[in-house]
């Protein structure tokens, strides 16, 4: 049976997502906890695959792990959260064997900006981002032809401004350096026609990233590969679209308790898994 989890964690406490043999990454704990919960044997064997590889620092909410696995999925939750330490699983399902998480339909990220900036100028220069447009001075890796963002939404939240990104997939720095440029605009220290210009071609460096908190959100799979399960006695779309109200919530308790369990139990889809992640915070 192959088996997708969808896991939180806190950025900060990792070196990056991908395998590393000398430093703790979130791939290698998932791995490790999966190994030790003989739950997996061989990542090749099992076909273990990842939704996102998040940067150094980026937390998440809602990445995707899949593997093969005898177990059935509500189990491999149980054995995974026993074993990981800064990673959880919050949802699960049964998929089909031929799901690879990182074939997603929209792929969500979100900063968290802090300071004197203006709402209205950020969605601005934002409303610039979106339609196919050339990403080259907004990602470190090769871009060919134009790319195109979802969308770009820009709120206040209490004490701070949360810049929504989404799009199919994502560059390597990409958010980062789109935020880096909408701040940039805000603070007065260059002009909307810069990165208009930047978007049609012409090579623009942003300026050094804002501070902030930068949170892997989300990931969407065709309705296909999400399968319903019947968990706790109801019925739970565990792999769907996260509400925005739940992902505040987990987002912040992310912001407020670093490296720390997000609060994420009662709020998401999986309601069976609420004991479990209430007992681990004790």
């Amino acid at each position: 049976m192959r088996v997708a989890l969808k896991i939180a964690y806190d950025g900060g406490a990792f070196f990056g997502h991908q395998r590393q043999p000398d430093r703790r990454t979130v791939e290698g704990e998932c791995l490790a906890a999966l190994r030790a919960g003989k739950v997996v044997r061989d990542p090749l064997e099992s076909f273990f695959r990842s939704a996102s590889r998040t940067d150094r620092g980026v937390s998440a909410v809602g990445n995707v792990i899949a593997f093969d696995s005898a177990l059935r999925p509500d189990a491999v939750v149980g054995v995974f959260n026993n074993h990981a330490q800064g990673v959880w699983a919050w949802a699960c399902s049964d998929v089909p064997p031929t799901f690879h998480p990182r074939h997603a339909i929209e792929r969500w990220y979100r900063y968290h900006l802090y300071g004197d900036l203006r709402v209205d100028s950020l969605r601005e220069v934002g409303a610039l981002f979106l339609g196919d447009r050339d990403f080259r001075s907004f990602t470190s890796e090769p871009l060919v032809g134009p790319f195109a963002l979802n969308r770009l939404e820009v709120r206040r939240d209490r004490d701070a401004i949360v810049v929504d990104v989404r799009a199919g997939s994502f560059r390597r720095g990409m958010v980062r350096r789109i935020v880096a440029a909408m701040v940039a605009f805000a603070r007065g220290e260059v002009a909307l026609d810069t990165v208009r210009t930047a978007l049609e071609g012409r090579r623009f460096r942003p300026a050094p990233l804002p501070d902030g908190r930068h949170v892997w959100v989300s990931v969407s799979h065709r309705p296909e590969a999400e399968s319903v399960r019947r968990v706790g006695g109801s019925r739970d779309r565990c792999l769907a679209p996260l509400a925005v109200a739940s992902v505040d919530s987990g987002v912040r308790s992310l912001l407020k308790f670093p490296r720390t369990k997000p609060d994420l139990t009662g709020r998401f889809s999986c309601p069976s898994y609420k004991k479990e992640f209430e007992n681990r915070t004790k």
